[in-house]
């Protein structure tokens, strides 16, 4: 009789400790934001109910709604996280009613199924995509609302040579027109000479194809909505300088980690300018006052950032 009694708590035991097992491995879903892809991503996982099923074919039915229902969960909890600007996540956002929660649910929801797979015992696990940005539908559509457009601020004193054989001027101060090699104000000439590439079915007229910041070393943090300052706190680059239907598109900027990764948005030409802090929770890059105006006059001839062609490298 004690031998018995043994082998029942041997069995409760056993059965006890594969609970666990179980339910550590169905516990340990994963959700991610990879920007570099710009997309949410998460893996459910599924049990179905044996004592339920009415037979295997069944079982496998039942894991995979489990699993697509803890897919959804994943999602909306990393896409509540995201942060839509240097001071306010997408949660927060929907606490305000900036965002509306039912949108961002129904963005969830129709999330892409991109793998599905069975173990032995029928458990189903899914992993499921949310693509951040684009006309369908995407993070962005449920965020970004139409907001009146603003003109880009005037560089305050810049010059720019611009050798592909283009002559460019640009505004000074109080609309005063500046040619190249011409001194500005009190006698001091401002000109600054950049190489560019000379192959015009590439370069646009201004020179430049589009702005790569360099962000390194400052631990910039990616967000939705980013906007670029000068040292004097002032925007150069934010949402409401922007077309609605390219932010909801596009994004607004593509965010790396070395030169060598993707930066073909910014174009064959780019502008590469080295940031000397990050505020705002570490999520807008600054420049210093003339790469600022530097960006700013380069853009006024090529319109790259009224095209989104930004990439930040953190």
């Amino acid at each position: 009789m004690q031998s018995v009694r043994k082998i029942i708590c041997l069995l409760v035991a056993i059965g006890f400790l594969l609970s666990l097992n179980m339910a550590k491995t169905f516990a340990e879903g994963s959700a991610m934001t990879d920007w570099d892809r710009e997309i949410i991503s998460a893996t459910g996982y599924g049990v179905g109910d044996p004592a339920r099923a009415k037979n295997p074919g069944h079982l496998r039915i039942m894991a995979h709604q489990a699993a697509i229902l803890d897919g959804y969960r994943r999602l909306a909890e990393q896409g509540q996280g995201i942060q839509v600007s240097g001071n306010s996540s997408i949660a927060d956002n929907i606490s305000t009613g900036d965002v509306v929660s039912g949108q961002f649910e129904a963005v969830v929801k129709r999330a892409k199924i991109v793998s599905e797979s069975y173990d032995e015992y029928n458990n189903c696990t899914v992993v499921m995509e949310v693509p951040l940005f684009g006309v369908t539908n995407s993070i962005a559509k449920a965020v970004f609302k139409p907001a009146e457009k603003e003109p880009f601020p005037q560089p305050t004193t810049v010059n720019i040579n611009v050798d592909n054989s283009v002559h460019q001027t640009q505004t000074v101060n109080q609309n005063q027109t500046v040619n190249q090699n011409q001194t500005v104000n009190n006698s001091t000439s401002v000109q600054e000479n950049t190489n560019i590439n000379t192959n015009t079915s590439t370069v646009s007229a201004g020179g430049y194809t589009g702005l790569i910041v360099d962000c390194r070393g400052l631990g910039l943090q990616p967000v939705m909505s980013p906007v670029i300052r000068n040292a004097n706190q002032q925007p150069i680059y934010g949402y409401k300088n922007l077309d609605y239907d390219r932010v909801i598109a596009h994004g607004m900027a593509s965010y790396v980690t070395s030169m060598s990764g993707n930066v073909s948005r910014a174009g064959s030409n780019p502008l590469i300018i080295k940031a000397i802090s990050v505020v705002e929770h570490n999520s807008y890059p600054v420049l210093s006052v003339s790469d600022a105006d530097k960006v700013l006059a380069a853009n006024q001839s090529s319109h790259f950032m009224e095209m989104c062609a930004v990439v930040f490298i953190r």
